[in-house]
């Protein structure tokens, strides 16, 4: 009550939010964004995992716990898996081995993730304990992406806006309930970028070294990751005051880090391998006369009655090639069909989940707003976190957000894109979305020049035409989907 007044003054939220020391606020949107991310987890947290990717870490990190070393499809898995396997498989002519087929198939950082805390509870409980786990990292992206923003010298209030936008955006509220390596390598990827700009910054070995064995973790998690590895080592030789010196170092602590298990990649394949064995068998996903560029159940089976993981790489890779010099112009056109795809709406988990009954039948009203709520985020986080780069004043700081980017990005569009892998893009655009939005009504306070704001104006509206092909092209399959038995239809993954 003002004294002088007799009147009540309410501060807003974001004001009386704003006045916190930064550690305070960090942890104000952790235990935020913990409470949002574990309700969701409990709501499903007695749900099976469901999908072929989580069948697989799960046998990784069962083989890991029990000393086994790492392996999948132990006869004892194969058998329990038996009905959904025999339709694709020739189950009962494979030599499944007792103790599971040695692997160089996947990366081995999230089921290693996964192993320890299995460790820690009874087989039975396993799943619970991963889902906690994976909503407290789910959670960590809140504080580190409002960290990332002050790294890059942005607003207090614009971190929390970036923090609290995190906490609620919707496809990521739900990745914790899966076991997918994506809960793992984007907080990962988020952690790294600021690390790296710590190691520029402090200008100290150790912040480098540790910059270096995160960037390693992140590719033992994903190899993708190498590419953002390479050019963040051009970065730290332009933006460390030792340059090359540093650039090497970096390299040496993050591609060391994976040299004892590409080593063991390589005995196992008798060839150089690096950390995961996949890439023949998505390049032939990617490019099959029967898929589209992306993700095709139907395509990615074929390969699988193969268990020796040399030889399905050698094969998958041999027909991706021979398809690729019969069909140049298609191959050309699908490296366009993937850039709809993984700048394209977040929408195939939904069309998957629904259309198989997972929670029900939904009146076709509630369909287009939980649409909506899932493609409207990552369309204004794409939009906005364009104008957040341009207009951001630190120029050392967004050429290595443009190296994560590009870097993670542009692979995918030669091998094989799906939506759900520009997820690893929306910590690190957020920030500056948010920034962009602050910004969005106001003039530049950046002198730009004719060329340069033709250059992004034409940039801008080149995003908006791929996401709205995207759109586009899904909105046929959600039509059907609000259809009377939409949720009995049963799409395939």
């Amino acid at each position: 009550m003002d004294s002088a007044s007799g009147s009540t003054h309410l501060e807003r939220p974001d004001a009386i939010l704003g006045k916190l020391p930064f550690l305070r606020l960090l942890l104000l949107l952790f235990a935020i964004s913990f409470i949002i991310h574990t309700g969701i987890v409990i709501l499903f947290i007695n749900q099976p995992i469901a999908l072929d990717d989580m069948y697989q870490y799960d046998m990784l990190a069962r083989s890991l716990e029990a000393g086994n070393g790492y392996r999948w499809y132990s006869k004892a898995d194969v058998e329990v898996l038996r009905p959904y396997y025999a339709q694709f498989l020739d189950v009962d002519h494979l030599p499944f081995p007792e103790r599971g087929l040695e692997t160089t198939f996947r990366a081995p950082g999230y089921p290693f993730f996964l192993a320890f805390f299995y460790l820690l509870v009874p087989s039975s409980s396993r799943f619970v304990l991963a889902r906690l786990v994976q909503a407290a990292l789910a959670a960590s992206l809140t504080p580190i992406a409002a960290v990332l923003g002050r790294q890059v010298g942005l607003p207090h209030k614009v971190c929390l806006f970036a923090g609290l936008g995190l906490s609620f955006y919707p496809i990521l509220l739900f990745y914790p309930v899966g076991l997918v390596s994506e809960d793992l390598y984007i907080p990962l990827g988020l952690l790294a970028v600021i690390l790296v700009l710590c190691a520029a910054k402090r200008k100290t070995w150790g912040w480098l070294l540790l910059a270096g064995l995160i960037c390693g973790l992140l590719m033992l998690t994903r190899s993708i990751f190498a590419g953002f590895t390479l050019l963040a080592a051009v970065w730290i030789s332009r933006a460390h005051p030792h340059k090359k010196l540093a650039a090497l170092i970096f390299l040496l602590a993050a591609f060391g880090l994976c040299l004892p298990w590409s080593i063991r990649n390589s005995l196992l394949m008798h060839r150089p391998a690096f950390v995961e064995n996949s890439l023949g068998y998505n390049l032939f996903i990617g490019y099959n006369p029967q898929g589209d560029g992306g993700f095709v159940s139907k395509v990615a089976i074929q390969p699988m009655n193969i268990l020796d993981d040399g030889e399905r790489e050698r094969i998958c890779l041999q027909q991706a090639l021979e398809f690729i010099r019969q069909a140049p112009l298609e191959s050309a056109r699908r490296v366009l069909v993937r850039l709809v795809k993984f700048l394209g709406p977040e929408d195939r988990e939904f069309f998957y989940f629904y259309s198989n009954d997972l929670v029900g039948a939904f009146p076709p009203i509630g369909l287009v707003f939980i649409y909506l709520l899932l493609i409207v985020p990552w369309g204004a986080t794409l939009m906005l976190g364009a104008i957040g780069l341009w207009r951001l004043p630190d120029r050392s700081s967004r050429l290595l957000i443009l190296f994560f980017l590009l870097g993670y990005g542009l692979p995918h569009l030669f091998i094989i894109a799906e939506p759900r892998f520009h997820l690893a893009w929306v910590p690190i655009l957020l920030p500056v979305a948010a920034f962009g939005w602050t910004t969005f009504r106001r003039s530049s306070t950046l002198k730009r020049n004719k060329q340069e704001l033709i250059l992004f104006w034409g940039l801008l509206a080149l995003l908006s035409s791929i996401f709205l092909i995207g759109f586009f092209t899904d909105l046929p399959t959600f039509l059907t989907l609000i259809r009377p038995g939409g949720n009995q239809l049963g799409f395939s993954y």
